[in-house]
């Protein structure tokens, strides 16, 4: 979606419709949960996701949840914007 959402966004905000996307990294979720179990070693495999990251964990539902939020409702003047949710690993992947 980032690279249709200026298209898109000259379309539509003189409509007053405002176009964001959010781009998540790893994201504590129910399938990263069920997944880590079927490792052979599941605290490793968890562990290693978070290793990615430089914040040292993954995101929580709540907190992208939180941003999808703050983007509908404060952020009233922000369109045309991919917001990277990711704890910095688009700095740079790999263990930290």
């Amino acid at each position: 979606l980032s690279h249709r959402s200026p298209k898109i966004v000259y379309r539509l905000v003189k409509a007053g419709i405002r176009v964001n996307s959010v781009s998540p990294g790893n994201v504590w979720t129910p399938l990263w949960e069920s997944c880590s179990a079927l490792e052979e070693n599941p605290i490793a495999a968890r562990k290693g996701g978070d290793l990615v990251q430089h914040a040292g964990r993954k995101a929580t539902i709540y907190e992208t949840g939180r941003l999808c939020l703050a983007i509908a409702t404060d952020m009233t003047f922000t369109t045309g914007v991919d917001h990277i949710h990711s704890g910095g690993a688009e700095v740079g992947y790999g263990t930290k």
